[in-house]
């Protein structure tokens, strides 16, 4: 009987394992530019939230190992970027699609995709890697910038 214990326990411990992994054996629904796939790494940080239950032409607010990012969703899937004004670093904020985002500290503005800086900001926010847990659980790989074309497809 602790044979059979035993296993069982094992069984279930893979099964919790294999839930908290985000990708390993399947390939990443990333797409890029150049059409290549993409995979989060062991540095990743889960959401907390479904990849279904990300809504078209919304952008959430989370905090990820300190890290405060954007999970937004376009046409084209889901993306992460952060949250971070490039000027100074106050977190900007979420106005709508068409505005897309307005730092409170200086003005600075980004598009919905958080590329088009105005001035002061001198550069675009930075894009991170979106990539699920075999459970739907949206997982976010600060560790890993991309384009900001790079889209996890819904």
């Amino acid at each position: 009987m602790d044979d059979q214990r035993r296993k069982f326990c094992q069984a279930g411990g893979l099964l919790v394992l294999g839930m908290a992994i985000p990708g390993c054996g399947s390939p990443a629904n990333n797409t890029t530019d150049g059409g290549g796939q993409l995979a989060c790494g062991s540095s990743s940080a889960g959401a907390g939230v479904n990849i279904a239950d990300v809504m078209e032409n919304t952008a959430t607010l989370l905090t990820l190992q300190a890290t405060r990012v954007f999970l937004c969703r376009d046409s084209k899937g889901v993306y992460a970027m952060d949250a971070a004004c490039t000027h100074v670093g106050t977190d900007v904020n979420f106005v709508d699609t068409s505005s897309g985002f307005k730092c409170p500290l200086h003005g600075a503005t980004y598009d919905f995709n958080g590329e088009k800086p105005t001035s002061p900001a001198p550069s675009p926010l930075t894009h991170y890697l979106v990539c699920t847990t075999v459970s739907g659980t949206v997982v976010v790989d600060i560790d890993q910038p991309v384009a900001p074309s790079v889209r996890y497809r819904v």
